[in-house]
């Protein structure tokens, strides 16, 4: 089946339901009620990829390839530009297989001229192809997406990911933009965003279990029934973020993606380790149900509520939630506990004088 042909089926499994949720309710903010601050100075400008964007949030990789594609990319970077977020297009893999598909990508750059534009590409392309996915769009960075589960699951999808660790540390060594690499719903461990920090690559976007489930969508795809044990599979958001920041480091950015929709779950994020929050499935299902107005009026409102958020733990800016004492309890202090992560380290940080 045509990649492009793939795209849109995936935007239409995505329509069917709510967009799904992170489990963040083992996380939980404390309180600070003493803010000695105004709260007209809170910002939400955050630091990453060495430029400053006005909030922690941006429009993560979703599709490309074929005319539905074009129309919703074309909106999204019109959102992208009113809230002046930075934005990733889905898989250009199509386009560089025909290149009648590259008006799909394209048409984020022509109505966000001035915008910050992320790339994206597989982790099977050769440094030549992610070059050319960057040129395309003339990207500020490129994503290199993650996402063996889903190909296993796809009747046409690839099998041999050998070379990949290779490949993607060509890229970034070969790309003249930072290098994301991004996992798309199954998490990244410790273990393994140690080995991308090695590969030198800017970023690590955790895409962790909890958002849009793309093993239940090949399974709908291919009509086979997934084993519900196995449409489980994957680390969740919250925990997959704690495990990239003990692998990756301090000097490796940190993103969280994977069912984040909400300013609290946003804030919680922010205080495991995240320094910029991503959203893909629920922007889309916004824009198609309700148009682009209500999804500019909901980023609006997610950022204010952050605001406030921010405002009664004490920080006054995203990077100072990382100061701020969290309980985490549950299954993923329990998870945390078996692999040595520290849970109660959260919990007895200093927090923040004013």
């Amino acid at each position: 089946m045509p990649r492009a042909h793939r795209k849109d089926e995936h935007i239409y499994y995505i329509m069917q339901n709510a967009p799904h949720q992170a489990d963040f309710s083992d996380i939980s903010l404390v309180h600070n009620c003493l803010p000695d601050q105004d709260f007209g100075r809170v910002s939400l400008e955050a630091a990453y990829l060495g430029r400053t964007f006005r909030s922690p949030l941006f429009i993560n990789a979703v599709t490309g390839g074929t005319r539905l594609a074009l129309k919703i990319n074309a909106a999204l970077a019109d959102v992208a530009r009113q809230c002046g977020l930075p934005m990733a297009v889905g898989s250009q893999m199509a386009a560089i297989e025909d290149i009648s598909a590259e008006a799909s990508f394209k048409v984020v750059r022509r109505v966000n001229p001035g915008g910050v534009i992320w790339a994206n590409i597989g982790s099977y392309a050769a440094p030549e192809i992610a070059l050319k996915a960057i040129k395309m769009i003339k990207a500020d960075g490129l994503q290199v997406h993650l996402n063996a589960p889903q190909e296993l699951l796809m009747t046409d999808g690839d099998r041999n990911f050998e070379g990949m660790i290779g490949r993607i540390g060509k890229i970034a060594a070969n790309a003249d933009v930072p290098v994301i690499a991004k996992e798309v719903g199954f998490g990244i461990a410790r273990e393994q965003a140690g080995i991308l920090a090695g590969l030198k690559v800017a970023a690590i976007d955790v895409g962790g279990r909890g958002g849009t489930n793309f093993l239940a969508i090949e399974s709908s795809r291919s009509g086979r029934k997934l084993p519900a044990d196995l449409s489980a599979w994957g680390i969740p958001t919250a925990i997959s973020l704690v495990e990239a920041a003990a692998g990756a480091g301090e000097k490796t950015d940190l993103f969280a993606s994977g069912g984040m929709h909400t300013a609290l779950d946003i804030a919680k994020a922010l205080a495991l380790g995240a320094g910029a929050v991503g959203m893909a499935g629920y922007p889309v299902y916004h824009l198609l149900k309700y148009g682009s107005k209500a999804l500019v009026k909901k980023i609006d409102r997610i950022e204010n509520e952050l605001r406030i958020i921010l405002m009664l733990a004490g920080a006054k800016k995203p990077a100072e939630m990382q100061k701020v004492p969290l309980v985490i309890t549950g299954h993923t202090a329990e998870w945390m506990q078996r692999r040595g992560l520290g849970p109660d380290t959260f919990a007895r940080r200093p927090g923040l004088v004013n």
